[in-house]
């Protein structure tokens, strides 16, 4: 049995300017990959490079294109997936609903029989290309990509800037509906030394600092850092996972692009303020 991913995002502009950021070779290398050639005249729409998930080399072939649809087959673990690109106008600018055929089982994502950084990797890989993807249409700064390459580091290692102080930063990392927000689920959190902390993983705190420091980890190794520091009502923050081996070089790429995407959404809720929604919902099964 295999499943189908169904996501939606709210964008602000109107279709046909997401649909230029959807079809332009020029933006989807901004957004989305490191390399990017389209052609629709041509059925040419392909992307790859470090930032796209087994993309040593382009695995994309067009199939279909309308004015308001685009889908293309993209082999990932040897397999063929089809991904399916559907907007609609809102009154507030694009709903664009993004499909991927043939994706792991939850049974299957909870225990991968093999590789991690192909179909396993659709769902952090979308939710962060979503929303880069928003950013770029908002004129904002991108959130950096997650590195896919054969030869990344086993350390997943992030920097980057909030426009906002960094006790309110902070206080978003150790409240549980605050996480809850910008991370999807609530966490268990104890805010103290040897307090439970759950947010990426389930462990114990090592080191508390507040609005300086967060640093916890688990019994198998994993090591979460959060180190910030504030500056003319700005949050430089550096966020460290540590734990992988060599050989988990796949699930180190896969839990990358999803820490990155879960920075994205916090950096959008501060900076958004009032305005902020959460951008992509993952829709049920029986709804894809």
């Amino acid at each position: 049995m295999t499943d189908t991913l169904a996501l939606e995002a709210h964008l602000s502009k109107p279709p046909a300017e997401v649909y230029e950021a959807l079809t332009s070779s020029a933006a989807l290398q901004v957004w989305l990959a490191e390399y990017a050639e389209v052609s629709l005249p041509d059925k040419q729409y392909t992307f790859w490079g470090k930032y796209t998930p087994q993309g040593s080399k382009a695995a994309q072939q067009l199939l279909a294109v309308s004015d308001d649809s685009l889908s293309f087959s993209w082999i990932l673990d040897n397999e063929e997936t089809t991904v399916t690109y559907s907007l609609t106008p809102s009154p507030t600018g694009t709903v664009l609903r993004v499909e991927q055929t043939n994706l792991p089982t939850l049974e299957e994502l909870m225990n991968p029989p093999g590789r991690r950084d192909g179909r396993h990797s659709m769902h952090t890989f979308w939710g962060l290309a979503l929303a880069n993807l928003a950013e770029y249409l908002d004129g904002r700064p991108q959130t950096p990509k997650a590195d896919f390459s054969l030869d990344r580091s086993p350390e997943i290692r992030v920097s980057l800037t909030i426009a906002a102080p960094v006790e309110e930063v902070f206080a978003s990392l150790i409240d549980a509906a605050a996480i809850k927000k910008w991370f999807g689920w609530e966490a268990a959190v104890e805010p103290r030394v040897g307090g439970t902390m759950g947010l990426g993983v389930d462990g114990k705190i090592f080191e508390f600092e507040p609005n300086k420091k967060l640093v916890y980890g688990d019994d198998e190794g994993s090591v979460v850092h959060w180190e910030l520091e504030g500056s003319e009502g700005k949050t430089h923050l550096t966020f460290v996972q540590s734990g992988y081996s060599d050989d988990e070089l796949d699930n180190a790429a896969q839990h990358e692009a999803g820490w990155l995407g879960g920075l994205a959404e916090l950096r959008r809720m501060h900076e958004l303020g009032s305005d902020w929604t959460p951008l992509t919902t993952e829709l049920p099964e029986n709804e894809a």
